[in-house]
């Protein structure tokens, strides 16, 4: 099959692919390696693509990884910037909230019962505190967050 992309849409495609590269390159899992090579060859052949069309100035060398990648120049603002920029603050939210849910059943019900916990149970039972968490940091950000050291930590 042989598809024909303009100019623009490959400027698009390889915005998408670069965000998807992005999102990838956290993968630190092992075996993933060869997935995130499959993501980054992708992208290459779209950047070489759009060079050899004539949109060279939309693209540059990374010194650091000696792969094409779009013009660090021109990343601030664009729309796949803040795309990313969005996820990892949302992960970052949903995560704390999440985490800090956990350790407060965990200090509730014991940590042993909470673990032996059906998935669906524990969900059940965290998302009122998760609901608290994701409230006070709407509202605060990480302003009464505080980290307190036990006595034995010095």
């Amino acid at each position: 099959m042989h598809m024909r992309f303009t100019d623009d849409e490959l400027l698009t495609l390889s915005e998408m692919l670069t965000l998807a590269c992005w999102a990838t390159y956290w993968n630190h899992k092992p075996g993933a390696d060869e997935g995130v090579a499959r993501f980054d060859d992708m992208l290459e052949k779209i950047l070489s693509r759009l060079q050899h069309n004539g949109q060279g100035q939309r693209v540059e060398m990374d010194p650091e990884r000696q792969r094409l990648r779009l013009r660090k120049d021109r990343e601030d603002g664009s729309f796949h910037a803040q795309c990313y920029d969005e996820m990892r603050n949302e992960v970052f939210w949903e995560e704390l909230t999440a985490r800090l849910a956990e350790r407060e059943l965990g200090k509730r019900h014991g940590v042993e019962k909470i673990n032996s916990m059906p998935e669906e149970e524990r969900k059940k039972l965290a998302e009122p505190l998760m609901k608290r968490f994701w409230e006070e940091f709407s509202q605060k950000g990480i302003t009464n967050l505080h980290v307190v050291a036990r006595p034995s930590d010095g």
